[in-house]
């Protein structure tokens, strides 16, 4: 190969080489990120979570099947002072609701929770600390998550849980069957408010999620945890269940979700 060759070819093949690594490197970044995504599972409804539910033999609910004009709020990660206030606005509007809780804060709550109890309100299962349990042995899920805050549940509240959420929603078919097996229907959502995002949690977006997403049989995914603008939560919720009622719905808790 000539001089005036090689001083043509060997820069186009040293800028072919590093595209390529940068390709590959942004493909492999792609991919990461999609797992993550999957992993939280921050659906309204994706097609992958209606084939899991199909396969999971009725111990996975992701949102109402008979068309009744329905809505369940739930919401995860308390009982924290946010849940008082949160109970507030759903005692004032006559609506019932369910409480996916952490063992972990319920002995230190104990009036919250005799404050849903005697409200109406269904509480449930959020795991013992919001282990991401998607990698875990589905014996160490049941053991150290769900069976542990069972176990709370009953002590500190007198309560039998037999519904769970995952925390991100994080959870494979192996873990909803090994589960479905203990009794334990886990409960995903159809509708996400978003209320934990920190760029799209203030209240009119919410709102604008839930009017734009509302539909029949709808499991409604809220937080009573304080992600920030909590007062504009406060206000979302209210106007949400206004919403919901001004179109003909009621409202249920995921147990009398049919």
């Amino acid at each position: 190969m000539t001089r005036f060759l090689q001083s043509i070819i060997i820069p186009y093949l040293l800028l072919f080489c590093v595209l390529f690594i940068s390709c590959k490197g942004t493909k492999d970044k792609i991919s990461s990120k999609a797992i993550t995504e999957k992993r939280d599972s921050l659906q309204l409804i994706q097609s992958r979570s209606l084939e899991q539910e199909k396969l999971s033999n009725e111990y996975r609910l992701d949102r109402g099947k008979n068309g009744s004009k329905v809505v369940a709020f739930t919401f995860d990660d308390g009982p924290t002072n946010l849940s008082n206030e949160i109970l507030d606005v759903l005692n004032k509007n006559n609506v019932k609701a369910t409480f996916f809780w952490l063992g972990i804060n319920l002995a230190a709550n104990k009036e919250i929770i005799i404050k849903a109890k005697k409200s109406g309100h269904q509480i449930a299962n959020h795991s013992w600390d919001h282990t991401n349990g998607y990698e875990l042995d589905e014996n160490l899920v049941w053991e150290q998550q769900v069976l542990k805050t069972i176990a709370e549940l009953k002590t500190v509240a007198g309560i039998q849980s037999n519904y769970y959420r995952p925390p991100f929603g994080a959870i494979t078919q192996k873990q909803i069957d090994f589960l479905g097996n203990k009794g334990i229907t886990t409960v995903l959502w159809s509708i996400t408010t978003m209320d934990w995002d920190i760029t799209q949690n203030d209240g009119d977006s919410m709102l604008n999620t839930f009017t734009a997403k509302l539909h029949p049989g709808a499991i409604v995914l809220m937080h009573d945890k304080d992600f920030g603008k909590s007062d504009e939560k406060l206000v979302a919720l209210e106007n949400m269940i206004l919403y919901a009622k001004s179109q003909g719905y009621t409202f249920v808790t995921i147990e009398k979700m049919k």
